[in-house]
Order: structure tokens, then C-alpha cells, then sequence
């Protein structure tokens, strides 16, 4: 029996039990694996992501489907792609780090945060998440937008992730950045360097979620002011681009002349100049809304439909390469309907990627 203040010492076995550190996170297939897949660019178009994938390797483009790329890494080929009992033999990071031939070259070094989460997974034996797996709910990146006055020619871009279980994580260092234009480098962790002055949108995709952040580097330009120019006809986009130009510092051009709008409103919109009598016609007219009243007469005309038609067939891809002939003459036809229609653009985006079933009865099908 132990007497009532008798310091009783402990076993050393008692004492290492006490003292141990608590267990190393999990690492989770989809939460951290995948995004590594994604940082290292192997799931890209470019590469594994392909629909045929690459060197006989195939993953989701931009890991859509997880549990199709955890078959692919653990399954596939007699899942000679991990080694739990050596990771660092495994054949996915032997390739990652150009230890070994590997077409897309090296994507991480073995002192990497994306080497050590993938070793830390395959050294656990590869596990398949379970039902209890924490969700991505949201991803919130900082800042949204910003403007960047000469000589201030760099931002952090920081990227945090939200759970289903409630927890937070920063997660800047494992985001994808891509660029709309290329005036900034971008490094690993989400600092923005500046190149050249311009505008660019930076996506930032962390696993199924992605956000926007939009940039602007601006020269100093110490003696601007602002010309305060009025509204035109159109007062809510002149509204929003003057309020652009002003942030940008910029002054918007002088309205052109007569002969010169003209010019260009039958390019625009018709892709033709002019015939002589047409543009003597508007340059002489008096009329204070000739310009809006040209505008309005050009978008009636068929040429307008013609010309935009070949304009969306080129964006879209319409060939006989991928499609039959009455395939592109469904496709055309239905597209230029659509534009003689005044059909709203986010209808005419919704039809090309909801549409299904035969692709001459529902030409958008065939895209």
C-alpha cells in the first residue's frame, strides 16, 4: 500500500511513455498528394493530364478525379510506381527529381516540400483516404486585386484553404499560379515579381477550387491629372473604363474624326471598308447621333453575321479534321443563327457545353 506524501519514483518505461511526442500528421491523398501532382505540373495538359497521358502514365487533367489518379499511382502496371518498403526508390519520385530518364525533367529536388509529402505518403503505405477525410470547402486568396505604383514592382499573394473539420491551412506554397499574360515571375511560394508594366489575372487553383487575382503594375507618371473626360453614348461602359483608365493613370484618346469611325465601325463589324458613297454619306450627315445610328444600321446587316460567324468557327475549332462536312455546316449554320438572333452570350456558352445527343440535330453538341 502507498503511504499518503511518499514520492514513489517511476518506471523508466512509465517515463518514455509519458515523454513521447505526439504522432506526425497523416498525410492525405487527396488534400496533400494531389496537390503536389498539381504543383509539379504533372497532371497538366501538357503532360500526364493528357487524354492519353504520357510514357504510358495517365492522370486527371488537373486531378479531377482523385480516386482514378490514386489506382494510376498505387495499381497500374503492377504498381511499380511507389515502394512503401524503400519510398525513396520509388519510381514516381526517382523520375520527379531526374534521378533517373524523365521527359518532363525535373520537377522538385529531394530537400523539396513536395518530395517530403509524397515520401511521408508512400512510407505510410500508400493509403486511400477514408470517409472521415477532411473536404476542401473554400480557398481564399489575398490580395483580390491591387494596383502597383512605380517602384513598388512586387506582392505576396497568400492562399489559404478551408476544411470540413473546421481547420485553416496556408496553403501559398502548394498553390498553382498561372498567369492571363506573362509580366510577372511568379515563384514557388506566390511572390509576384514584376517584368514590364501592364495588367495580367493570376489564377490560383489549389485542388478543385480556384481563385482570381488581378494585378496591375503602373509607371509613377508624378504629373498626371486626370482630363475628366464626359461620358459618351454609352454612359455605363464609358463609366467603367474611364474609371479604369483613371486607376491606371491614364488619359483616354481624343474621340476620332468622322472619317476615322467610320473606317473602323465597318471593320469591326463587317470586316469591310466602306464603299465611297457610304462613307461621304455618314461624314457629311448632321446629325448629332449619326455614330450610334451607323452602329445600330451595321449590326442588321448580314455581313455582321457572316463575319462573326468565321470569327467564333475559328475560336471553336470548326474543321473537317474533327468534324465531317455536314458537321461543320451544322455548326456553322447554327452559330451564325445564333448570332443573327442576338442570342445573349451566356445562353450561347451554356448550349455549347450542356448540349448533347446528335450533332446534326443539336449542332452545339459538337463541341
Amino acid at each position: 500500500m502507498l503511504m499518503a506524501g511518499l514520492a514513489v519514483p517511476r518506471s523508466p518505461a512509465a517515463a518514455e511513455v509519458t515523454a513521447a511526442p505526439a504522432a506526425a500528421p497523416s498525410v492525405s491523398f487527396k488534400n496533400d498528394v494531389m496537390a503536389v501532382l498539381s504543383k509539379a505540373g504533372c497532371n497538366a495538359g501538357a503532360c500526364h493530364g493528357n487524354r492519353s497521358g504520357k510514357g504510358g502514365f495517365r492522370l486527371s487533367l488537373r486531378g479531377e478525379n482523385p480516386d482514378s489518379d490514386y489506382d494510376a499511382l498505387t495499381r497500374d502496371v503492377y504498381a511499380r510506381r511507389i515502394d512503401p518498403l524503400d519510398p525513396d526508390r520509388s519510381l514516381i519520385l526517382l523520375k520527379a527529381t531526374a534521378q533517373i530518364a524523365h521527359e518532363g525533367n525535373r520537377r522538385f529536388g529531394t530537400d523539396a516540400p513536395e518530395y517530403a509529402i509524397f515520401r511521408a505518403w508512400v512510407d505510410a503505405g500508400a493509403p486511400r483516404d477514408d470517409a472521415s477525410t477532411a473536404r476542401l470547402l473554400k480557398l481564399e486568396v489575398s490580395p483580390a486585386e491591387r494596383v502597383l505604383v512605380d517602384p513598388v514592382d512586387r506582392v505576396q499573394i497568400k492562399a489559404t484553404a478551408t476544411f470540413s473539420d473546421g481547420t485553416k491551412r496556408d496553403v501559398s506554397r502548394m498553390a498553382v499560379y498561372e498567369q492571363s499574360v506573362q509580366l510577372a515571375e511568379i515563384s514557388l511560394d506566390g511572390l509576384v515579381v514584376r517584368k514590364k508594366l501592364g495588367e495580367t489575372a493570376v489564377v490560383v487553383r489549389y485542388l478543385n477550387q480556384q481563385k482570381v487575382v488581378r494585378l496591375a503594375f503602373v509607371a509613377a507618371r508624378p504629373n498626371f491629372v486626370w482630363s475628366d473626360p464626359p461620358a459618351g453614348g454609352s454612359g455605363m461602359v464609358d463609366e467603367q473604363i474611364f474609371a479604369k483608365l483613371k486607376t491606371l493613370r491614364m488619359n483616354p484618346s481624343e474621340l476620332c474624326s468622322d472619317d476615322v469611325f467610320v473606317r473602323r465601325a465597318y471593320l469591326d463589324l463587317l470586316g469591310l471598308l466602306p464603299i465611297a458613297d457610304e462613307a461621304k454619306a455618314f461624314v457629311n450627315d448632321p446629325a448629332t447621333d449619326k455614330r450610334a445610328r451607323l452602329i445600330d444600321a451595321l449590326l442588321q446587316r448580314p455581313e455582321y453575321a457572316d463575319f462573326w460567324t468565321v470569327k467564333w468557327a475559328d475560336l471553336l475549332r470548326i474543321e473537317e479534321r474533327t468534324l465531317d462536312k455536314t458537321g461543320v455546316e451544322k455548326f456553322h449554320g447554327w452559330i451564325r443563327q445564333a448570332i443573327a438572333d442576338n442570342m445573349p452570350v451566356d445562353q450561347f456558352c451554356k448550349a455549347l457545353v450542356t448540349s448533347t445527343g446528335s450533332t446534326y440535330q443539336n449542332p452545339p453538341a459538337n463541341y
